[in-house]
């Protein structure tokens, strides 16, 4: 994966935690949360460019021998969100607070860098892309990331790999 991509990924996966973040503390934080308020929207509209630049690579096409969907890993992924929301909502503003919350955040873009969890984007999820997992025939599982609502168990699937086990598909909606 280019490392433009992954930070484009990166930035919009965690926008939305960050601006809930700003919106929580917003009293504490003055004009510096409306200009995290729109770091986190240029993060989310840098995935845009991250999403043009992802349709110029090749696509390669693999034979599937099964397809799961898997938008349940982004729902589960999105739900770590609510530990430092409720530290940052519930706990006093204090700086031993604002530590925690930060620590917090640092712990999760850690995990999600290290375990290349770039396909669980929740951004992704509400601009309409669907995560399948596809065995392909040589027992290889590759994550796949499109907007068509059905995937054929058996046959061919085309795709631009963002990296060796996680794809991109260009598509309608069918």
């Amino acid at each position: 994966m280019k490392w433009l991509t992954g930070v484009g990924l990166l930035a919009s996966a965690f926008a939305p935690l960050v601006a809930v973040l700003a919106l929580v503390r917003m009293n504490q934080l003055g004009w510096a949360g409306w200009v995290i308020l729109g770091t986190c929207l240029v993060a989310v509209l840098f995935l845009a460019l991250v999403l043009a630049s992802v349709a110029k690579i090749q696509e390669r096409t693999v034979v599937s021998t099964s397809v799961r969907h898997a938008d349940e890993r982004v729902l589960a992924f999105t739900s770590s969100y609510l530990v430092p929301v409720v530290v940052a909502a519930f706990a006093p503003p204090e700086v031993a607070t604002l530590v925690a919350t930060l620590v917090l955040l640092a712990l999760m873009v850690v995990i999600y860098v290290r375990a290349s969890l770039y396909h669980l984007n929740p951004t992704l999820a509400v601009i309409g892309f669907r995560l399948y997992e596809v065995t392909t025939e040589n027992g290889t599982i590759v994550m796949l990331l499109t907007r068509r609502r059905h995937i054929p168990q058996r046959g061919s699937v085309r795709g631009r790999y963002l990296s060796e086990n996680i794809a991109v598909q260009w598509g309608g909606r069918t």
